[in-house]
């Protein structure tokens, strides 16, 4: 972990920062991530397929707003622990169940680990009383590779498993996430001694923090591109990859390994490129959104080189999205900010619902997934391209004065 010694001898780190970062290396270990759609279209469709993650959407969408409040008035680790006892269930529903029922069932318990979790391990850890602003943009790197180290162990293995036994990928899943539970118990949620906790009503909370959430016109610009972004690199494209992998002809071994092998690639590029010149928040922005136009435009075409050089840069932007949050982070204040997060998540799950299953149409009525790629491509020159640029032209690069003292 050459990377991992290097960075974090810039910045001490706290144990509650060292056991978030186990966490993030744990739960990024989806050992299905190569083989969902293969075993999934064994007894349901493309259609049914994009509807399993409309409603996950819709599931979340429905938890966000009071699993954010629950985080702010009551306990972030509680809403960490209650949110990993549901997630690592999931797994195990699909492939016992294996219909498209329990599909249905799987994405309710998907939809509420996944809220209960949105904005509260990230708030215990920003409003930690060891962690200063310059230490969490630390972990905020460090959680990149650790969550990239996951993704290349888990797709490496996952193809291999499968191919061995079908249930494996499935059941060593929900074993990480059962660590994840422990490793989280374990977690001292001590916030600032400048902190102060919100006295508001749950719903009076919820209120204050949609008001936060789109406080000034940056803000409001900044969640638009952070929402569409999200949506493009979110799980509606997860099988829109695979199926192109397929149609180029991959097998399960083949796809498992080709996403560890770009996991690698990417941990390279990120530290020994990335991390050195994309550091202020305008660099950040015209990478994210020249990168989302590059990357789309290759993956729709029908050649295989182009595909994955395209795959390359989306695994970069994939890795990277974080940054959009880490500057909303720095705009918010603390006693709100489990929920303004939840918010946040929850208006691009709102929008994802409808993205998922239009994704899942278009590309059976295609029948080429290359057609999503087009369609995101067209977002990012039409939408994140015009927002980048406004944002830097703003010129609102300087943190406002929002609750200081908890941030």
């Amino acid at each position: 972990m050459f990377f991992v010694k290097r960075a974090a001898s810039a910045v001490r780190l706290d144990r509650v920062a060292k056991l978030y970062l186990a966490y993030k290396f744990l739960s990024a270990l989806y050992f299905t991530y190569p083989i969902f759609y293969q075993f999934a279209l064994q007894t349901i469709t493309p259609v049914q397929v994009g509807l399993f993650f409309s409603f996950i959407g819709v599931c979340s969408f429905v938890a966000e707003i009071p699993t954010g409040v629950i985080a702010d008035k009551y306990s972030r680790k509680l809403s960490g622990l209650i949110g990993l006892s549901v997630l690592c269930l999931a797994p195990l529903i699909i492939f016992f169940g294996h219909t498209f029922a329990a599909y249905l069932i799987a994405a309710l318990f998907y939809g509420l680990g996944r809220a209960f979790l949105s904005g509260a391990l990230e708030s215990l850890v920003y409003d930690h009383k060891n962690t200063s602003k310059a230490a969490y943009r630390r972990i905020n790197v460090l959680e990149i590779t650790f969550g990239q180290s996951g993704i290349l162990v888990s797709a490496a293995a996952g193809g291999i498993l499968f191919s061995l036994n079908q249930g494996w990928p499935f059941i060593i899943d929900a074993a990480a996430g059962f660590v994840c539970l422990v490793l989280v118990f374990f977690m001292k949620e001590q916030n600032k001694a400048a902190y102060v906790k919100s006295t508001a009503t749950h719903r009076q909370h919820f209120v204050q923090s949609m008001r936060y959430l789109f406080a000034t016109t940056y803000l409001r610009v900044l969640v638009l591109m952070g929402v569409v972004f999200s949506v493009m690199l979110g799980m509606c494209i997860q099988f829109v990859n695979e199926a192109t992998m397929i149609e180029h002809g991959l097998q399960p071994q083949a796809r498992g390994l080709l996403i560890s092998g770009a996991g690698i690639a990417t941990l390279v590029i990120l530290h020994t490129f990335l991390f050195r010149v994309v550091k202020g928040d305008t660099a950040r922005l015209l990478y994210l959104t020249g990168g989302a136009t590059i990357a789309y435009g290759l993956m729709s075409m029908g050649y295989v080189s182009l595909f994955l050089v395209g795959y390359l840069i989306w695994c970069c932007l994939n890795a990277t999205s974080a940054f959009i949050r880490v500057m909303l982070h720095d705009r918010i204040p603390g006693s709100h900010r489990s929920t303004i997060m939840s918010n946040f998540k929850a208006l691009a799950v709102l929008v994802g619902m409808g993205a998922s299953t239009a994704t899942g149409l278009l590309v059976q009525g295609a029948g080429t997934p290359r057609v999503a790629y087009a369609a995101f491509g067209a977002l990012s020159c039409f939408v994140l391209v015009p927002c980048a640029v406004w944002l830097i032209k703003a010129g609102a690069m300087i943190v406002p004065n929002v609750d200081q003292s908890t941030v």
